[in-house]
């Protein structure tokens, strides 16, 4: 049986941690390694971790650098065949680890699983999105991956490890595309294996301009066209989509709606209509604005 070793980074999330841990030890997988990893909360996480403590094999409680600081020190830790991260405010769906343990059995060359996850938005909107099999085709311009869903082999991790701590959010993204260059194998399963808790207080749900610099840094680093697709999406960013030419209904000047359209076709002709496409960083420039950023 497959060995799970999954991190709980933490920090002043105890309204919700509980769920987090409720939902790891409700998998009812015996060969589960627990490591939480806490910031040196203030809040009540410390009553949450304290009642929990003996769940845990691992329990790290110190001030740390940053998210990915908080990890690499779990993972130094941890002691297991596959590997995984759950945020604080986030949660496995019941059996997740044991389809993921029985997919890594029907796929022994797998390094990688990935599955769909359940996004609940601050208004209770609740979308499914599915796993990525071409995920390590489009990595290096869009992150696809759903991060609450994916495992990956221990051995893998210890080949790309540490996590770059001089992300604040895109670190997760730089794992998957250093997965990718190495050829690590990923096996996408359509179950829904986890629930992605956005809200108004947690990173993903206000990162805003600071997502925009991360994949401006990503693209720039591992995009096509030799990085140069990062300045043009910063580009369109800063001049179209801060602007409102995303926006529905459009909210721009009819002056800078030309502009935007000729400046696309300018474009398709330059790095072609599939590239231009993949543009996806309408969300930050939303969040920009404190506009409704999902759909």
């Amino acid at each position: 049986m497959l060995r799970f070793a999954i991190v709980i980074p933490n920090y002043n999330a105890g309204p919700v941690l509980e769920r987090c841990i409720r939902s790891l030890l409700d998998q009812d997988y015996p060969e589960l390694r627990l490591i939480m990893a806490d910031a040196g909360s203030t809040d009540e996480s410390r009553d949450v971790i304290e009642r929990y403590r003996d769940a845990f094999d691992v329990v790290i409680s110190e001030k740390d650098d940053g998210q990915a600081d908080g990890l690499n020190k779990g993972f130094a830790r941890a002691d297991g065949d596959v590997f995984g991260w759950l945020c604080a405010d986030d949660e496995l769906l019941p059996g997740a680890l044991k389809h993921v343990a029985e997919t890594f059995d029907r796929h022994p060359d797998a390094d990688v699983v990935n599955g769909a996850c359940e996004r609940i938005y601050p208004d209770g909107l609740r979308i499914i999105y599915p796993s990525a099999p071409d995920a390590w085709d489009v990595i290096t311009v869009k992150d696809v991956i759903e991060q609450p869903s994916t495992f990956w082999r221990a051995e893998l991790h210890r080949k790309l490890a540490p996590l770059d701590t001089s992300y604040y959010m895109a670190f997760d993204w730089d794992l998957w595309i250093r997965m990718a260059a190495s050829r690590a194998k990923l096996v996408a399963t359509d179950r829904t294996l986890s629930r992605y808790y956005f809200t108004d207080m947690n990173k993903c749900g206000r990162a805003g301009n600071r997502f925009a610099q991360e994949a401006y840094r990503i693209i720039r680093t591992y995009g096509p066209l030799r990085g140069r697709l990062a300045p043009i999406y910063r580009f369109i960013y800063h001049h179209f989509d801060l602007k409102g030419c995303y926006d529905r209904p459009v909210q721009c000047s009819r002056l800078r709606w030309f502009a935007y359209w000729l400046t696309r076709a300018v474009l398709r002709v330059l790095i072609g209509e599939r590239l231009l496409n993949m543009y996806n960083w309408h969300f930050a420039a939303c969040q920009e604005r404190n506009m409704k950023w999902w759909e």
